[in-house]
């Protein structure tokens, strides 16, 4: 015999509370003692399950985007890839970036307002929350976005991870060191970022020498080497090879060598905000004059992985080598 279902409307129901004593208080409570509770923070990974916004068009439309234009063209085929290592900041960390965001506005228009010929502000627009207005995580880029075709996804995930094992990074801090604005390649988009400071074992370096090891070695350019489409990045030569010593080396090995032990702290940021024009120099001299001590130094956990998204998928790979290597059974991308 089957039980019909019978639907009551919500006063109906609220009727029904009233007539148990005591019950409609007790549910007062409760409701008001659920609304006072803070909700636990989401787990990493679910970050990673919604890393791309949903596309709101098929072709390149910057009214969509706050008037940001693709840095390269959507081709059928190719899987868009990014190689960094993730932050996501704490609630407190959040409040901080702002507090810091707010600063720097405040402290551009008092500067302006006493200058005898004023000059255009930049629009800061923060890289904080999603277009949805939830915080979403920040990050230190180890590749430019590589664009990998279909069947080379897992011989690249595999290559990158090898790589990233034979470094043996450990887990390990940064410190944010100041503030400044960067360009990207094209110098349509400027971005506020946190400068950081060499860690004590040399980390970053490690891990971008990995990482663009495994770029060229799957034919893609390596990051911060100052080639077409690198950056963001500042405009500084010193950390290529001059003329002379690059005629000098004729043994490949010796490059490698040479290219490893470049330092290349000056270009680790993570971006905070953006800009669509170039900030005049008097701003640009403002932002390294910020003491960002006084908001924010070092991210409250430590950098333990490094994420490589490919399309819309990200993969981990743990920076410690006694947890379990990357991949499951069929292969790393899941596909066999």
């Amino acid at each position: 015999m089957s039980l019909a279902l019978v639907q009551y409307s919500d006063s109906e129901s609220d009727d029904a509370d009233t007539k148990i004593p005591g019950y409609a208080l007790k549910r007062k409570r409760s409701a008001e003692g659920q609304a006072s509770t803070s909700l636990p923070p989401l787990p990493a990974a679910f970050h990673d399950l919604y890393s791309t916004n949903a596309r709101a068009s098929t072709s390149d439309d910057p009214s969509l985007h706050g008037g940001r234009k693709r840095a390269v063209p959507h081709i059928e085929g190719n899987w868009p890839s990014h190689v960094y290592i993730e932050w996501l900041p704490s609630q407190a960390e959040f409040q901080k970036l702002n507090s810091l965001i707010a600063h720097v506005r405040e402290a551009l228009e008092g500067a302006n307002s006493r200058l005898k010929k004023q000059l255009p502000i930049p629009e800061i627009h923060p890289s904080l929350l999603s277009e949805l207005g939830t915080p979403i995580p920040l990050h230190i880029s180890l590749s430019r976005t590589l664009q990998i075709k279909t069947d080379d996804r897992e011989p690249f995930l595999e290559t990158l991870t090898t790589s990233l094992r034979k470094a043996a990074v450990r887990p390990f801090n940064v410190l944010f060191t100041g503030l400044k604005w960067v360009p990207n390649y094209e110098r349509n988009r400027w971005f506020l970022v946190l400068g950081i400071e060499r860690p004590a074992q040399d980390e970053l370096n490690r891990l971008l020498h990995a990482c663009n090891d495994a770029a060229e070695r799957s034919g893609h350019p390596p990051l911060y080497v100052g080639g077409k489409g690198d950056g963001p990045m500042e405009d500084n030569t010193s950390t290529n090879l001059s003329s002379k010593r690059r005629k000098s080396i004729h043994d490949e090995d010796t490059a490698k060598k040479a290219k490893a032990a470049f330092d290349r702290t000056q270009n680790y940021h993570v971006s905070i905000a953006w800009n669509l024009t170039e900030p005049d120099p008097e701003w640009i001299t403002l932002a390294q004059n910020v003491d960002v001590s006084k908001f924010i130094d070092t991210p409250q956990t430590p950098f333990e992985v490094v994420k490589a998204k490919i399309g819309n998928v990200v993969h981990n790979i743990e920076l410690d080598p006694r947890r379990a290597s990357l991949g499951k059974k069929g292969g790393l991308l899941g596909l066999g």
